[in-house]
């Protein structure tokens, strides 16, 4: 129903027929991968994690020296290697929780699962990525929470970055570098929209303009929307109306029933997704659904957070509804993996029971 829902909403916001084209092409190579995927044996997926991850390290490595696009190191020959990374960071965690499971309560472990989490997500960063690098971070610290390891550990670092969080807002100036001036100029222009402080000319036609022409459509849509197709902030005004900005566009068009039906239908998938994770019989399992589930919700809060100005512009795709290949497709590699997990269980009901 999200992929559906996902290429109509596409369809509508798309700027041409090959770029809806090659969205279609994607989502059917993504179902074809998808139902093959489900197929296989979850043992498989263990023993393929460290591999997978090693191929993924390897290409957000080789990224970093691919030409500029948009001002950003992002794709290689039309792969986007952080969205193949963040699938193959979720498997290979869930393989190591699931291999030193004895261990997980030590804090050098703790520390060494920190450490790979930052790196990881450092490379990401280097791409120029910010909302990638905070997806990935928050990841890999869920898929060490659901590895039971020590919550002390987490109180303690959390409560480190929440403060370093709350520096990092009140004066993000003082983060340039590392962070590029249009980052900064992002998250100062965020504040003054969200506390409805003045914002300047040269804001509204710069760095505010993305975030508060999203705003209007979204509000200009109203209880019921202005009709499928009939956006008028798609035509000039939102540069990324079929990518980060998509669901301005089905605000403005669908409402807000059309956008409360799409919050319920990921509710639902990410539902599912941690029934399946609970009811399997493999703990590699287990996290695997867990952190797919979490990475799928995380992802949609950070997107929709964007386009209603609750988290500063910096772009990421909605989940089925984005323009991209590479994600769109690994967004169903993900939901093959998913779906091969619960396969798995549902067909060995006497070694679960036993279990």
């Amino acid at each position: 129903m999200l992929l559906a829902f996902g290429l109509v909403v596409h369809y509508s916001a798309g700027s041409n027929t090959s770029n809806q084209l090659e969205q279609m092409r994607n989502a059917l190579l993504g179902i074809i991968a998808m139902i093959g995927i489900s197929f296989i044996k979850v043992d498989v997926y263990k023993k393929i994690s460290s591999f997978m991850m090693a191929m993924a390290t390897l290409l957000m490595f080789a990224v970093l020296f691919a030409p500029e696009k948009n001002g950003t190191h992002r794709w290689i020959g039309g792969i986007q290697p952080s969205e193949v990374g963040k699938i193959t960071l979720i498997m290979f965690f869930a393989y190591l929780l699931d291999k030193y499971k004895t261990k997980n309560k030590s804090i050098k472990t703790f520390g060494v699962f920190l450490a790979m989490t930052v790196f990881f997500a450092g490379m990401i960063f280097l791409e120029t990525h910010l909302s990638g690098t905070i997806l990935f971070l928050c990841i890999g610290y869920a898929m060490m929470w659901y590895g039971d390891m020590p919550k002390k550990y987490f109180l303690f670092f959390t409560a480190f970055v929440l403060l370093f969080a709350a520096i990092f807002v009140l004066k993000p100036e003082g983060f340039c570098p590392p962070l590029k001036e249009y980052q900064v100029d992002r998250i100062v222009v965020w504040k003054k929209v969200l506390f409805n402080k003045e914002i300047t000319a040269k804001e509204r036609i710069g760095n505010a303009r993305q975030v508060l022409q999203s705003l209007y459509g979204i509000g200009s849509g109203g209880f019921f929307g202005k009709g499928y197709g009939n956006s008028g902030q798609k035509i000039s005004n939102l540069s990324e109306k079929s990518n980060d900005f998509i669901f301005a566009v089905l605000g403005e068009e669908l409402g807000f029933v059309g956008g409360i039906i799409i919050l319920v239908l990921f509710g639902a998938l990410v539902f599912f997704g941690f029934r399946i994770a609970l009811n399997t019989k493999s703990y590699y399992g287990t996290l695997l659904a867990m952190g797919i589930s979490t990475q799928m919700a995380l992802q949609v809060i950070i997107n929709i957070s964007v386009a209603t100005s609750l988290l500063p512009n910096t772009g990421i795709s909605l989940p089925f509804f984005s323009d991209g290949g590479s994600s769109l497709f690994m967004t169903l590699v993900s939901m093959g993996l998913m779906l091969g997990v619960s396969r798995d269980s549902a067909g060995n009901p006497e070694e679960e029971e036993n279990a």
